[in-house]
């Protein structure tokens, strides 16, 4: 009876979280042998075939296009094979708080791989599924470890979520990145941080924390999220277009910081963003964002490729500055 009480009570919070009015099954996944796992059995009554302690089987658990929801207690993760979430509407929300921005060293609810030449720490082919509060991390040693994140779908949301890619020197190749996004349409990266600082410093040229890949990605929205790295390498870059094709209509930055760590303020990076030319007819809209770090947003100057409401650049449109001692 206690635990058809708490689905209940738990329902009524995950659709006010998720804005789905109907839910379909509540899973659960807590480290083995953890307090968090005794407290499911034992206080709340989980029974045993909602209740899991990794990933992978409780994503096999779940039914597609159903919205079924995994929560993960606080814990770091580990996937030794990249994470395959191929079903529709299947969601995952993080229980460590609102945000999680720690990488899987210093967690709150994170799934990562330090195995060698998995691609991606979870690819995303389900359409229409959530991601609330979660770290991912891929730290394999090989060049063949891309990403954290690959998203493949339409619908997509990810809110309060942080990504870590090219975490070491092996895997800091040109095509590594934090997220992918590859062919994806009708998607949100809401209050996340895309990329870290605090691992790896990049140094390959055209190389990126965003990389768009595949084909006619469009209608993308990034929402108050941070792009964060370190590099003295000027041709790097915070987002990457990979062929002339990855993009088509819109893809908007929202409220988004852009910043570059160089040690001892050595200077500014070429661009932000880095594409190809010629490109396919797409837009970057920028709607009051700002960088610090590089030079410009972008020096292509592909068509009327880049818009933005913070002014023209040339002018300083968007780009921090040191405050003086004078205020006016």
């Amino acid at each position: 009876m206690r635990w058809k009480a708490t689905d209940v009570y738990f329902r009524q919070l995950l659709a006010q979280k998720l804005e789905i009015p109907v839910l379909g099954q509540i899973f659960f996944v807590a480290p083995v042998n953890t307090q968090y796992d005794s407290w499911l059995r034992r206080e709340m009554d989980v029974p045993g075939e909602l209740a899991f302690t990794d990933p992978l089987t409780a994503f096999n658990a779940a039914t597609a296009s159903r919205n079924d929801v995994i929560l993960f207690a606080p814990g770091a993760y580990a996937v030794t094979a990249s994470l395959a979430w191929s079903k529709d509407n299947v969601h995952a929300i993080g229980l460590a708080g609102p945000r999680s921005w720690s990488d899987y060293g210093e967690y709150g609810v994170s799934i990562y791989t330090t195995t060698a030449a998995v691609a991606e720490a979870v690819n995303v082919t389900g359409d229409y599924c959530q991601f609330h509060g979660m770290n991912f991390g891929n730290n394999g040693a090989n060049a063949g470890n891309l990403a954290a994140f690959l998203l493949n779908a339409y619908g997509g949301i990810m809110k309060g979520c942080s990504f870590d890619g090219a975490m070491n020197t092996t895997s800091d190749v040109a095509a590594a990145a934090a997220v992918y996004v590859h062919s994806a349409h009708d998607y949100l990266f809401e209050d996340c941080r895309i990329g870290d600082a605090s691992w790896w410093t990049r140094d390959q040229a055209n190389s990126g924390q965003l990389a768009f890949t595949g084909t006619e990605s469009y209608n993308g929205i990034f929402k108050n999220c941070l792009f964060q790295m370190s590099s003295a390498t000027a041709a790097c870059a915070l987002v990457r277009i990979v062929a002339s094709t990855s993009l088509r209509l819109d893809t908007i930055f929202e409220r988004c910081l852009f910043t570059n760590q160089n040690v001892n303020w050595a200077g500014n990076l070429s661009q932000v963003f880095y594409n190809p030319t010629p490109m396919t007819t797409c837009r970057i809209l920028l709607k009051d964002c700002a960088m610090s770090g590089f030079d410009e947003w972008q020096d292509s100057d592909e068509g009327s490729m880049y818009q933005s409401n913070m002014g023209v650049a040339t002018a300083g449109g968007g780009i921090c500055i040191e405050p003086t001692a004078t205020i006016s």
